[in-house]
């Protein structure tokens, strides 16, 4: 009776600015019965189908003095324990049912009518493939729990369930594989979740910011996704999913460096023709990185390392240029930048006309107005479009080109060697939830080896890598 008139007057109060609350009033002789909910956040349909409906015909037939748990048919119908879970609920986009002869302990009835639409499960733009699934995560955080269900239907997946941020009250999930995950990743990722103190988190990135290791981490160590079959397969390596309520990117730890050369079309191909390709990407990287700064340590301060004709044909390019080739080479960069931020921030129809366009005609008038030479030009455009080719690196890498490009120009070659050591011994000693982050080479693991830049045929990695699992775990049963 407490409860009861405890939730009559407060809930209304606590709601009273809010134009989309509303409650009904289902009166049967002296019984009352009152349904809260949030119009369009809960599905009336479902209030009336499986609340509403349910509880006139018991009273129709004469059937009103049994429990409310064997009238109600609605599937999530559940008793709230205190004031604050039946607001919780509410606000989640579920109906409260209050009446008179609740039990002493219940704040009201759960019901589950939450309006669940959400956009189709299409494949990301972003993660496209052309062989393998075609759909990927929406929205909605137990649409996004059924796909990872789908692919791994064992009752060793877990998943729990938790509420991050005072005013969004977002929903966090967490999915792992018990026996094959790794068990110091999961304490310090729930230990992370736990510490978060903010009154917003609206998408996955801001998650993903709060639980990073390291303060200002240049390079991930978080992984995301938009493919359902990408995340399953990192679980089953012993990796934790992270899904946020309204985002479609799911999070994955722990993370390590070598995971941004693989993709899922991989395991759908030849080994050797995997291992080729991983091996171009890996390449294309370094070209991304260190050709830029190389060439201009060699040209600026090492022109006698060159070959004769090569700097000849160096100098003559050069005849007439306004400006350093350090400075150069950074205005390019710059000039490069820009236009790839229009051609992302324009309307799709334009955007990729504007940035073609906009190349042709600056890169043309640098060089024609003496900014620009035209093997610098050269360098520039392949080391750019070499960066594309690892989408996970694409930014960090961005920054890092430049970071090393300046010290390589200032100093030369000893700098650019010096500068080159120290970011491989920060790597060395640089973590992701408790892993390594450049294992399996450092520190060598050889179960991980077999699936880095060489991929060995799939019925040959019978071991969960063990750096990432903490443990060794069998993937195929002997016979």
């Amino acid at each position: 009776m407490e409860n009861f008139e405890l939730l009559k007057n407060a809930l209304p109060k606590a709601f009273s600015d809010m134009e989309d609350f509303f409650s009904r009033t289902l009166c049967f002789g002296k019984d009352e019965f009152f349904i809260y909910y949030i119009r369009g956040h809960s599905a009336g349909d479902a209030i009336n189908r499986f609340v509403i409906a349910p509880i006139s015909q018991a009273y129709l037939h004469g059937e009103g003095e049994n429990p409310i748990e064997s009238i109600v048919t609605n599937s999530g119908f559940t008793a709230a324990k205190s004031f604050e879970e039946a607001k919780n609920a509410l606000l989640s986009g579920n109906a409260l049912l209050v009446f008179e002869c609740m039990p002493k302990d219940a704040f009201g009835y759960i019901c589950a009518t939450r309006n669940e639409t959400a956009r189709p499960n299409i494949e990301p733009e972003t993660e496209n493939v052309v062989r393998g699934p075609h759909e990927g995560f929406n929205e909605n955080a137990q649409q996004s729990e059924v796909l990872l269900r789908r692919r791994i239907k064992s009752e060793r997946l877990k998943s729990e369930k938790m509420s991050l941020g005072t005013l969004t009250k977002t929903d966090v999930i967490i999915m792992y594989i018990d026996g094959i995950v790794n068990e110091r990743a999961l304490y310090i990722l729930k230990k992370r979740l736990r510490t978060i103190r903010a009154d917003a988190l609206i998408d996955s990135g801001s998650v993903e910011m709060y639980i990073s290791d390291g303060n200002h981490a240049l390079y991930p160590t978080v992984g995301n996704s938009e493919r359902p079959d990408k995340v399953a397969g990192k679980i089953l390596e012993g990796r934790i999913a992270v899904i946020v309520d309204g985002s479609p990117v799911v999070l994955t730890v722990p993370y390590l460096f070598c995971e941004g050369f693989q993709v899922s079309e991989d395991y759908a191909k030849s080994s050797f023709f995997a291992t080729f390709v991983r091996s171009l990407r890996f390449a294309a990287v370094l070209f991304a990185l260190y050709l830029p700064a190389l060439f201009t340590a060699l040209v600026t301060h090492h022109m006698d390392f060159l070959p004769r004709e090569m700097a000849d044909y160096m100098a003559s390019t050069r005849e007439g240029m306004t400006v350093s080739l350090l400075w150069e080479v950074v205005t390019a960069f710059i000039i490069f930048e820009i236009l790839r931020e229009v051609g992302l921030r324009m309307p799709k129809a334009v955007g990729s006309a504007v940035g073609i366009v906009g190349s042709l005609i600056l890169g043309e008038s640098a060089v024609s107005a003496g900014i620009i030479s035209p093997f610098v030009l050269i360098i520039v455009a392949f080391s750019a479009v070499c960066n594309f080719i690892c989408a996970p690196y694409m930014n960090p890498n961005g920054l890092y080109r430049f970071a090393v490009l300046l010290v390589s120009g200032f100093t030369g070659i000893f700098g650019f060697f010096a500068f080159l050591t120290a970011t491989l011994l920060a790597g060395c000693t640089k973590s992701s939830f408790g892993v390594p982050y450049f294992a399996p080479f450092a520190p060598i693991s050889t179960d991980g080896l077999s699936d880095f830049l060489y991929m060995s045929p799939i019925w040959k990695q019978k071991k969960v890598p063990a750096c990432v699992s903490g443990r060794s775990v069998n993937r195929t049963e002997e016979r």
